[in-house]
């Protein structure tokens, strides 16, 4: 059974008016306004470089030492492309200072391998395994600086000398 629903005019126009400013599509000008865009909040991601990324899963001591010995190793190339003096096939426990002299007023000192092999050296000379440099040379000590990878895989200056022994007979 249907029932017949009588409405008045007034209210006819009143619902009619009141449905279409509901249904109404706003302008891009008046909708900025109102309602906020929700894109203009989102942000770009930024470029990441995965051969740089650190690997999660590996202790960050080993990823600093390898720094490190990369470091080293890059300096070392460089340094192999000058010509290797004698004394750089030596390790520094093998070899005995035998003797310092001046010539003029530069010093020069004398160093002995374990085979009884002399070679004299002055300020600036390499020597040992480890690019060691002499600093300087005093009366009785040679003074050489190498580069060595500490622990913590940065690159540390270590200082190694080699003394006359007296020999008392």
């Amino acid at each position: 059974m249907f029932h017949k629903i009588i409405v008045p005019a007034s209210a006819l126009a009143i619902f009619t008016a009141l449905s279409a400013s509901a249904l109404a599509v706003e302008t891009p000008e008046s909708s900025s306004e109102s309602i906020p865009d929700a894109m203009q909040h989102l942000m770009q991601a930024p470029d990441v470089n995965i051969e740089t990324l650190r690997d999660p899963f590996t202790s960050y001591l080993t990823t600093v030492a390898m720094r490190g010995r990369l470091l080293l190793a890059e300096k070392q190339s460089k340094l192999a492309s000058r010509e290797r003096q004698p004394l750089e096939f030596f390790d520094l426990s093998t070899l005995t200072l035998t003797g310092v002299f001046s010539m003029g007023k530069k010093r020069v000192a004398m160093v002995q391998d374990n085979q009884g092999q002399g070679y004299t050296v002055t300020r600036g000379d390499y020597m040992g395994k480890n690019n060691g440099i002499i600093e300087k040379i005093d009366l009785n000590t040679l003074y050489l600086v190498e580069q060595i990878v500490n622990p913590a895989g940065d690159i540390i200056d270590h200082q190694v000398t080699l003394t006359l022994k007296e020999i008392n007979e």
